[in-house]
C-alpha cells in the first residue's frame, strides 16, 4: 500500500515509466516507442521516479519507526 500511495505522488510522466518498466518488466526501448519520448527522456524519468520514491518511503519509514 505504501508504494501504490507514494507512485500517486509522481507526476504522470515520472509515474508510468516507473510502472511500465519495474512493474510491468518492459524494456526501455519498447516504452519509449510507445509513449513517443526519447530513450534519454525515458531513463531520465525513470531516474527522477526512483530518486523521488525513495525520498517518499525513506520519509514514511523513518516516520513510523518514531511513532
Amino acid at each position: 500500500m505504501a508504494l501504490v500511495a507514494a507512485l500517486r505522488q509522481l507526476p504522470e510522466p515520472q509515474r508510468q515509466a516507473i510502472v511500465l518498466h519495474h512493474l510491468l518488466d518492459l524494456p526501455i526501448a519498447q516504452i519509449a516507442a510507445e509513449t513517443g519520448v526519447a530513450v534519454g527522456t525515458l531513463k531520465a524519468r525513470l531516474a527522477r521516479g526512483r530518486a523521488a520514491l525513495a525520498a517518499i518511503l525513506g520519509t514514511e519509514l523513518r516516520e513510523t519507526e518514531h511513532a
